[in-house]
């Protein structure tokens, strides 16, 4: 499934008014774990202003990115208006789909990125956390207020406090418990 002599990769979209914390935390635990993530910007080459006026500069723009499908997972940070921006996105649902439809590889949406899986029906019969106050506007799945929740395939978290949780959820699902037992032992997380 995976290039890079199976290594697990992610590809995290990054739109401008994203949540940075959700943005950069995730990607940077990950990188520590071995991953092989790709930030891909949604929004044409070079650098963004995320929600908090933090300048970030993806990887790569989404249109250049030659193998979008062929990551072990794919990520949405929260944050508005980022959030807006990857639901409105053609490309971003299709890979949404893409992703959804694929056995053994991850969807993961941190804050109020579940707004996007339930724009597309990604929800639907699955249970989910998201930023609470956007709960009661998500009409598929079920809300459980909990940090993380893993639903099959489906990897969700509630907002910036909890993108540690989250990340290393994802280290956990993407190599093991040791990898992700490791990475946080050395961020001195409990």
């Amino acid at each position: 499934m995976n290039s890079h002599n199976d290594t697990p990769s992610a590809l995290i979209l990054l739109a401008p008014g994203c949540e940075e914390m959700e943005a950069v935390i995730t990607i940077d635990i990950l990188r520590r774990a071995g991953v092989r993530v790709t930030a891909a910007g949604i929004a044409g080459g070079g650098e963004l202003i995320a929600s908090r006026e933090v300048r970030l500069v993806p990887d790569v723009d989404l249109d250049a990115l030659e193998d979008a499908n062929s990551f072990s997972a794919l990520i949405l940070p929260g944050g508005m208006p980022g959030t807006e921006a990857l639901r409105e996105d053609l490309r971003v649902r299709d890979l949404l789909r893409h992703y959804a439809a694929r056995e053994g590889v991850i969807v993961a949406t941190i804050c109020a990125a579940a707004l996007v899986l339930d724009a597309y029906g990604l929800l639907e019969g699955k249970r989910f956390t998201c930023y609470p106050t956007f709960a009661p506007s998500i009409s598929g799945g079920t809300f459980e207020d909990s940090l993380v929740v893993e639903d099959g395939e489906l990897v969700t978290s509630q907002g910036p406090g909890t993108a540690m949780a989250f990340a290393l959820t994802l280290v956990e699902r993407l190599t093991d418990q040791a990898t992700r037992d490791q990475v946080a032992a050395g961020l001195l997380f409990q």
